[in-house]
């Protein structure tokens, strides 16, 4: 009675591992969720910090914020190191933007780490850096 109680549970246990490899989401699925997640953000943040009374500016700023998605999605798979375990992965981003020139400094340094696992992201720091 125990060898196929063992065999069971050795199929189960195989099972579970092969989808976790299967669902472990690639580069370019971490940069659609980053790119998505910062165009929330900055939807939220900075578009909705425009006075209800320009409220066509407010729907350029949104359209714009869609528009520069994909270069954003870019963006964070160019400055994303991915540490691949089969079953899961650590994704590390330093986000660092252009310098504004005639402002002579530049923009802060974003530090994110994001654990992804089973088609999921899990992002569990953001933080500034000088």
């Amino acid at each position: 009675m125990l060898k196929p109680l063992s065999l069971l549970s050795g199929l189960i246990l195989a099972g579970g591992i092969t989808a976790l490899a299967l669902t472990n989401p690639t580069l370019e699925e971490y940069g659609a969720y980053a790119g998505e997640s910062l165009a929330a953000y900055a939807t939220q943040e900075y578009c909705a910090q425009i006075p209800a009374f320009l409220n066509s500016l407010v729907g350029e700023c949104q359209a714009l914020v869609q528009e520069l998605q994909p270069e954003l999605e870019a963006l964070f798979i160019r400055q994303t190191c991915r540490q691949n375990f089969f079953l899961f992965s650590l994704y590390t981003t330093d986000l660092s933007l252009l310098y504004f020139g005639p402002l002579e400094g530049s923009l802060p340094t974003y530090h994110f780490a994001t654990l992804a696992g089973a088609g999921q992201f899990y992002t569990y720091e953001i933080r500034e850096t000088p």
